[in-house]
């Protein structure tokens, strides 16, 4: 049933491919090669990637045979009428998944004109993210309600900690659905389990932890786990290959009983669900999980980046996803910085520092930035994000003395 009026408008593993993805057909086989990169991200945004980001190799991943021949239609979202025309598509479906790679920014510009557009016809929208652990819902909801701020929420949520995926790039996203009052569902399962499985398996949780966890998990099938092992064979992560789907396997499963649970008790809801395309390529992973939670197909795909039209099957529908967005450059202190016993301890400063050139040394910790008290690296980024080059932050450190009392000192520093 179409729930629309009748009038027209207007992604530890998760997994993303970047560049130029084709198909190779052998006698024996069918690849998808992914040239330059594929990255595997953990919750926390991933210190394990960088040395895959910036490879020289390509991924061979095995590519399902389609039960369609016809390749998915492509549309370019920077045009308002074939947003209008899509929009028209997603009208008898319960849940919208949008593919997307981190850290593009014009992924997520199409995420939001969808967004926008969705909304404008059918007000009834909810958005589940990938970038927000469970266990801090409570803390979304105040953002989404006006009772706290965006720092507040990003603090509260430890987004920089457990994501560290450029805030600014999802910042137009969560502040639509703050100024339209909709809803914004925490999908993540916690760092804490996740870690834990893909190290030691399910076996390894606690009772406590398995509190948290779905009943129902359900193993990947053939085709999803020749895609993971294609993955761990050049990116080993946790133990053994076993817990690396178990991993996955929760991962996808958490995210998708979140999304089932809302949807139940909100039966006129449109889920739209922003998560890493490989949770979501061929209708496995998360939109799999949810059908089956939701007893039918209840869920349409469509991921970013037209070098997927070319695989029949991958998802319902390809966004263009043109090169050449970027995000303005950010104003930086120029240090290095660790959580430390007295506020935010600078391990060094990096050449051409504008910490260094204002007076501040490697040792201090730092308390305050503009006033505002800082206990932790989350704290402090959660205040920096949106600074640009030129600003000036007002910067209080403290300074540890061996033969005398510490020393709090206060400048003024220009970002560059």
């Amino acid at each position: 049933m179409n729930r629309f009026p009748a009038r027209g408008m207007d992604t530890v593993i998760a997994v993303y491919a970047v560049a130029i993805a084709k198909m190779e057909h052998r006698p024996d086989t069918a690849i998808m090669k992914i040239h330059l990169v594929l990255i595997l991200a953990s919750a926390a945004g991933c210190a394990s990637c960088d040395a895959l980001e910036h490879g020289r190799g390509e991924l061979q991943m095995p590519v399902p045979i389609a039960g369609t021949s016809i390749k998915p239609r492509t549309f370019d979202l920077g045009d308002p009428r074939k947003v209008d025309e899509l929009t028209g598509k997603l009208t008898d479906k319960r849940a919208l998944f949008i593919g997307e790679i981190h850290d593009q920014p014009q992924h997520h510009q199409n995420q939001l004109r969808l967004i926008q557009n969705l909304y404008a016809r059918y007000p009834y929208i909810a958005i589940g993210v990938e970038y927000f652990q469970q266990p801090f819902q409570t803390h979304i909801n105040d953002y989404i309600a006006g009772y706290i701020d965006e720092r507040e929420m990003l603090i509260r949520t430890e987004y920089f900690k457990r994501w560290q995926v450029d805030y600014r790039m999802l910042q137009p996203i969560l502040n639509f659905a703050r100024e339209k009052h909709i809803p914004v569902l925490a999908l993540n399962i916690s760092e804490e389990i996740h870690h834990k499985v893909f190290h030691g398996g399910l076996s390894s949780l606690t009772p406590e932890e398995r509190a948290h966890i779905p009943d129902d998990l359900q193993s990947v099938g053939k085709d999803y786990r020749d895609r993971l092992k294609a993955i761990f064979d050049i990116h080993p992560e946790g133990d053994s290959f076993e817990t690396f789907v178990e991993g996955q396997v929760l991962w996808d499963e958490a995210m998708a009983d979140v999304a089932a649970t809302y949807l139940k008790d909100h039966p006129q809801t449109l889920l739209v669900v922003l998560a890493g395309l490989g949770h979501m390529m061929y209708g496995d992973g998360i939109p799999k999980a949810l059908d089956r939670r939701l007893g039918g197909r209840y869920s349409t795909v469509a991921i970013n980046g037209n070098q997927f039209g070319e695989h029949p099957g991958i998802a319902d529908f390809i966004l263009s996803a043109p090169g050449g967005v970027s995000l303005p450059k950010p104003g930086k202190l120029g240090v290095a910085i660790e959580d430390g016993s007295n506020g935010v301890l600078i391990t060094r400063l990096v050449s051409d520092s504008a910490a260094k050139a204002s007076g501040i040394d490697a040792d201090d910790h730092i308390v305050t930035l503009d006033g505002m008290t800082v206990t932790n690296v989350n704290e402090m980024k959660a205040i920096m994000f949106d600074k640009r080059p030129g600003d000036v932050v007002h910067v209080t450190v403290r300074r540890e003395r061996l033969l005398s009392a510490n020393q709090d000192l206060q400048f003024e520093v220009t970002l560059r």
